[in-house]
């Protein structure tokens, strides 16, 4: 074969090469929305003082503290194709009555159907409880306490989506929660304008947001919720 042959053949396979990646980039999900933009169908959530937590329906990208999936049928980083169906919701929310030396409630981790405006199809619910202190830094924070998962409970699993569905709460995964422990604390004023709940990363020996809540100190209501962006099933 002769040599411009051979580079007319290279060139062309690098082209091709560059016009695949293009398309993956642009087919995967992107985004990145923080928790309580917009609102969210049929959550039944309702947070101290009459307010209520929110979250993006239908949106991609992940909030503080959760990861996104690629919409079913689409490909995602690294050019996957999802194996589910259905787009809904997943996330995290709970309440609970907390003081500065009590914490005691419950949480639950969700998958809402229907781009997440459909209703619950996978709910599993831990009771939390005040273990003992959490680590230092939270400076801002009106309390702090270490709390443990505990009595797991599966409220809702329409046609056994809790295990199966990118939420993935198969018996394993709800063993390994259960006993487990994490560190909270709560900031009225976060960035100047927002109430979240803290949680600490063991990780990184810090601090971080971990979802929209509210906490009355006159009633010690405490509610939170952390959507984690779309969820096949």
């Amino acid at each position: 074969m002769s040599e411009r042959r051979l580079g007319a053949l290279t060139a062309s396979a690098l082209l091709v090469l560059a016009a695949t990646f293009g398309c993956s980039e642009a087919s995967s999900t992107g985004g990145d929305d923080t928790a309580g933009n917009g609102g969210e169908a049929g959550a039944g959530l309702t947070l101290p003082g009459g307010g209520a937590g929110g979250e993006a329906s239908g949106s991609s990208g992940a909030s503080a503290g959760g990861s996104s999936g690629a919409p079913a049928g689409t490909a995602g980083a690294g050019g996957a194709t999802s194996r589910f169906a259905e787009v809904g919701v997943c996330g995290q929310r709970g309440q609970s009555a907390v003081s500065a030396d009590s914490f005691e409630g419950y949480e639950e981790f969700y998958l809402i159907s229907d781009d997440g405006f459909g209703v619950d199809i996978c709910v599993v619910r831990f009771d939390v409880g005040r273990v003992g202190p959490a680590p230092g830094g939270c400076d801002d924070c009106a309390w702090t306490h270490e709390v443990e998962y505990r009595n797991p409970e599966v409220l809702t699993n329409v046609d056994g989506v809790c295990a199966n569905s990118e939420l993935g709460f198969d018996s394993a995964k709800i063993e390994e929660i259960d006993g487990s422990r994490a560190a909270y604390g709560f900031i009225p004023e976060y960035a100047g304008h927002v109430s979240v709940l803290m949680k600490y990363d063991e990780t990184s020996a810090s601090w971080g947001p971990n979802g929209n809540a509210n906490w009355s100190e006159e009633t010690g209501g405490l509610g939170f919720r952390r959507p984690d962006g779309d969820c096949g099933y």
